[in-house]
């Protein structure tokens, strides 16, 4: 009988039969993956939640090391910087002998442009600015004072007004640099004039 009914079954009853024995057979395989892989899976996933999680973690430290360490080495390059600046003043300052008027006032007029480089580095080296730019504006020598006052201002680190007046007073040193021409007391004033409009409480005479 049974036989009959397989040999007489219809296409569209062939179909509606596999359809169902398909799903009745995923079902079946659903549950029973469920049943021996589904701790595995949970225990899997438990796995992955806590290495992304140790990962993050670990970038997060990784972040606050190298941050602390730009900090610090920044740190480092500005006190070498001023340094490397004071000692070249000091045997600038020891060369010259002051003896005359003229030596006095070119001392008064050297003694305005450090106050004006100082400033400028101050400025370079200010926490409120990322640690590898204080790290590359570090780099700067006394020689490249030019070069790192456009640098600053194209980093708008510096204001177009405050740039022109630094580059004004750069350029009057390095006029003055070699004691050639005569330095006379209007160059002394102008100095003088661009110190108070740079540094803060400026009032050196």
């Amino acid at each position: 009988m049974l036989e009959e009914y397989w040999i007489n079954l219809t296409d569209a009853q062939a179909s509606l039969i596999s359809t169902a024995v398909l799903i009745v057979a995923g079902g079946l395989g659903v549950l029973l993956g469920a049943a021996l892989f589904g701790g595995r899976v949970k225990n899997l996933k438990s796995a992955l939640e806590a290495s992304n999680e140790a990962i993050e973690n670990h970038q997060a430290e990784t972040r606050t090391l190298l941050s602390a360490m730009e900090e610090q080495m920044s740190a480092t390059l500005g006190a070498v910087s001023q340094l490397r600046s004071s000692v070249f003043d000091l045997r600038s300052d020891v060369e010259e002998k002051v003896t005359d008027e003229a030596g006095r006032m070119r001392q008064t007029f050297k003694n305005h442009w450090y106050a004006i480089r100082d400033e400028l580095q101050r400025r370079a080296s200010s926490p409120t600015i990322h640690g590898r730019t204080r790290t590359r504006y570090a780099g700067f020598s006394n020689n490249e004072i030019a070069a790192l006052i456009e640098v600053m201002q194209k980093d708008g680190v510096l204001q177009s007004s405050q740039a022109n007046a630094f580059n004004d007073a750069h350029g009057l040193w390095t006029w003055h640099r070699n004691g050639k021409p005569s330095m006379t007391q209007g160059d002394v004033q102008k100095m003088r004039e661009l110190a108070i409009d740079i540094v803060p409480n400026y009032r050196s005479e």
